[in-house]
């Protein structure tokens, strides 16, 4: 198993059907009272399909293929639509992606499991700081640097003054963060591997190819 690298980004995708895989153990009693519960963390998978492409588009996607070796090893993917936060900036409506990209921290030390994570924009380190402001908004995802899971924001994320900021999470963490860890707020990578062994490359005779990939998160 290895890292391969980095999705290409051309031609892009034209649909995404994105999951959200939960295991949840039910019990139920005799009473009809249900008893709910879960030990693992949500996982990340769907299906991404390209527009129809041409030969000088579609061969480089095949060579990376090749590379997977189908589910053995992984790669980093911008999935379009999911990684993208919505974030706008209060005072001009733009996307805050730009401003905040590289300023977003952890503050303080957290453990595995938890879902409430303390961010800051005033690192230690840093000499200024983003304050009030839209952060990140509910359904955007964010990624912690020591680690590869991909987390889903699950309120809007406003900054105080100071630039300090709660950030709620799901799934609780998988990896304890450390002060100061780096937090990707946008064009988020996820770690993904291929769902299966086979890979069908529909060649039509007219030279174009239609394909789509099936792929999910592995942590």
């Amino acid at each position: 198993m290895a890292f391969i690298g980095t999705f290409p980004s051309s031609p892009g995708f034209n649909a995404v059907n994105f999951k959200m895989n939960t295991q949840t153990k039910i019990t139920k009693a005799a009473s009809g009272r249900t008893i709910r519960a879960t030990n693992s963390t949500t996982i990340w998978s769907g299906t991404l399909a390209f527009p129809v492409m041409d030969l000088s588009e579609f061969r480089p996607i095949q060579g990376f293929m090749a590379q997977t070796q189908g589910p053995l090893n992984e790669f980093d993917i911008v999935i379009p639509g999911v990684s993208e936060s919505q974030a706008k900036d209060i005072t001009t409506g733009a996307s805050i992606a730009d401003i905040i990209d590289g300023r977003v921290f952890v503050e303080g030390a957290h453990t595995a499991g938890d879902t409430t994570i303390a961010i800051t924009t005033f690192p230690d380190s840093a000499s200024t700081q983003l304050g009030d402001q839209v952060l990140l908004k509910a359904g955007d995802v964010v990624r912690f640097a020591n680690h590869t899971k991909v987390y889903m924001v699950t309120t809007d994320i406003n900054t105080d003054s100071g630039g300090l900021a709660t950030l709620n999470i799901q799934p609780g963490l998988v990896e304890a963060l450390a002060d100061e860890e780096a937090v990707t707020t946008n064009n988020v990578p996820f770690r993904m591997m291929m769902s299966g062994d086979v890979q069908e490359f529909n060649y039509r005779t007219d030279n174009l190819i239609a394909y789509e990939i099936d792929i999910e998160e592995t942590i």
